[in-house]
């Protein structure tokens, strides 16, 4: 299932959160106006008009520059209008860092279809790299959310993983411990660059490494009956143009009023000046109940096609139709233009396509 086939539409909850992840890529701002650290409902609404009536799919999806269960009264709401709006056929999809109440469980459980909690493996790891607000570990609960969520049979729950340099050749590792909680679904990534300067080794690790790692532990993975994917072998079971739905583009909505086509853009130019703006193509105009799309900032998303990297960054190189240039948001945020490529990532998809089989069977889920 080419990546591009996950179309939907993500409401980024909350600029709040209970965790500080040493490598979270997210914008450190502190100064954001308070009418701007929450999604507005209104907005909410209209997002998901314009989006069901453009849209075929009925896919919903909470993600955040925060935590978006501590909006969890917004999360029920935006919920329960789009599965009104849906003639309840509704896909829910969160991403989550799984730190929260047995009550909050129990309502995603009855709620959501597709679930990632991001966590990087057993506690000794987790814990050095996902403590609280105030250095606390979380690994207890996050494990005790997964084992709940592994049970429940209506849905598809999977695990995040970050991968930074002291764990990059523990995959292996990391795949038996998420197997031995019930976990079937493992999504991982080296720590991306951040948005803001951050001099961190956590972001500096070598791409070959992580694939060769990779592999062996998606192979191990293979034979527990466990699905271990990363971003860029995501459409190596199908030809595409398009690396995925950012490029079509699919809406994203900010906690300030933006439609961001891309996870990477999270807030507008007042607080997010830059490259990365290029990903915005939609402005809500609260006093109208109005989102003003920009058709220029569309065409220009849409040109990231595999016809045009063709011409330019990816003209020699035999597995374009199975990379499609990658990450969208990662390449602006690297090189500041939406035809660039990220190097890292082109050693990772030509060590993986060398040895790894293309176009033949369809993979069992979509990446987070």
């Amino acid at each position: 299932m080419a990546h591009v086939r996950k179309q939907m539409i993500s409401f980024f909850l909350s600029t709040r959160c209970n965790l500080r992840c040493i490598y979270c890529y997210t914008h450190k701002n502190q100064n954001l106006k308070k009418e701007h650290q929450s999604l507005d409902f209104n907005f909410s609404k209209r997002g998901i008009d314009d989006f069901f009536r453009d849209n075929a799919s009925r896919h919903i999806r909470f993600y955040g520059i925060g935590e978006p269960t501590l909006e969890f009264e917004l999360m029920k709401k935006i919920k329960n209008y789009a599965y009104k709006k849906a003639d309840n056929l509704l896909t829910v999809e969160l991403q989550t860092n799984g730190f929260f109440s047995e009550k909050v469980a129990k309502w995603i459980a009855k709620n959501v279809n597709i679930l990632w909690v991001s966590c990087d493996g057993p506690a000794e790891v987790h814990d050095i790299q996902r403590p609280t607000a105030t250095k606390k570990p979380t690994s207890e609960i996050v494990e005790r959310n997964l084992k709940y969520f592994s049970k429940q049979k209506s849905m598809q729950a999977g695990a995040r993983v970050t991968l930074t340099p002291p764990i990059m050749k523990r995959q292996s590792e990391i795949v038996g411990y998420f197997h031995s909680i019930g976990i079937k679904y493992i999504n991982v990534l080296p720590a991306f660059a951040p948005i803001d300067d951050n001099s961190s080794t956590v972001f500096e690790w070598d791409p070959i490494e992580f694939a060769k790692n990779f592999l062996i532990a998606h192979k191990k993975a293979k034979k527990l009956g466990v699905w271990y994917n990363t971003m860029c072998i995501v459409n190596f079971d199908e030809k595409t143009r398009h690396a995925c739905r950012a490029c079509t583009p699919n809406p994203h909505l900010t906690t300030d009023g933006y439609v961001s086509c891309c996870d990477f853009t999270q807030l507008g130019s007042e607080y997010s000046p830059g490259p990365l703006q290029q990903l915005i193509y939609g402005k809500y105009i609260p006093e109208k109940d109005i989102i003003v799309y920009d058709e220029k900032a569309v065409a220009n998303v849409r040109s990231r096609c595999v016809e045009n990297l063709k011409k330019k960054t990816c003209s020699d190189c035999k597995y374009i139709y199975n990379c499609a240039g990658g990450c969208l948001g990662q390449v602006v945020n690297e090189t500041g233009d939406i035809l660039g490529k990220c190097e890292k990532n082109c050693e990772i998809v030509r060590y993986l396509a060398e040895r790894m089989e293309l176009n033949k069977k369809l993979h069992p889920a979509f990446h987070s």
